[in-house]
């Protein structure tokens, strides 16, 4: 009898006793995108965070061993959005009104490099390859801005799938997962002293293993960043 009859069946029957495997992020071609980006994450939690587009000045705070400096105020005219640290640098990008500009880490020398079409949030720049940032459009969809020529390619998710939803709808808030650190904005109501409640916010860092880190903003805030080596953090004040 020839035995190479047998396989087919052999391997059937293997196919059919091993466990069913659910997919994940690598085997899913928007999840796997994301993952590429700094600060973003293809398996989020519960949904919180503020608005990406909300319009403000930068501020700037400084971190050592868990400290974090007073907030510094870089700009003045109040209309930036989704600031980003240039990784390698010491360089800073941003939205302002429809203009991506680079400016340094004082608010000055202010550069215009692209002006783009539509309302553009930043959310991270390519682990790779820094000529790639992931963006928010509104209307709201997903792509990748290409630094050198300003052009955005379409990155579709298909939304009936219930982890590429989810993953998008995180993507409309300002929390940001770097490896083991993860920042978000929280708010708080006090009574003042005619028992009408006002908001407090603060930025807190979670780190992995590590003492937290929490900063009180001057105002309300949004769209914190965290530059790479974990040590400035950038946030929109309004």
């Amino acid at each position: 009898m020839n035995t190479k009859q047998f396989l087919p069946i052999i391997s059937l029957g293997i196919l059919t006793i091993l466990p069913f495997q659910p997919a994940t992020a690598e085997g899913n071609s928007f999840l796997t995108a994301l993952l590429r980006f700094t600060g973003i994450t293809a398996t989020p939690g519960a949904v919180k965070g503020n608005d990406n587009f909300a319009a403000g000045n930068i501020w700037l705070v400084q971190i050592e061993a868990a400290k974090a400096s007073e907030p510094r105020k870089i700009t003045n005219n109040g209309n930036y959005h989704t600031p980003l640290w240039i990784p390698g640098s010491q360089a800073i990008l941003a939205m302002k009104s429809d203009k991506l500009v680079k400016l340094n880490a004082q608010g000055n020398e202010e550069k215009t490099l692209h002006t783009l079409t539509r309302n553009t949030a930043l959310l991270g720049f390519d682990k790779h390859d820094t000529n790639r940032i992931l963006v928010l459009q509104r209307p709201l969809a997903v792509g990748i801005l290409t630094l050198a020529s300003g052009q955005i390619t379409p990155l579709p998710y298909d939304r009936n799938n219930s982890k590429e939803l989810e993953a998008f709808e995180q993507l409309r808030k300002d929390f940001r997962s770097y490896d083991s650190v993860k920042v978000s904005v929280n708010e708080k109501k006090k009574p003042d002293s005619q028992g009408r409640f006002k908001s407090f916010y603060t930025i807190l860092i979670e780190q992995l293993g590590g003492k937290d880190v929490s900063i009180s903003c001057p105002s309300d805030c949004s769209q914190p960043a965290l530059a790479e080596n974990g040590q400035q953090l950038l946030f929109i004040g309004h």
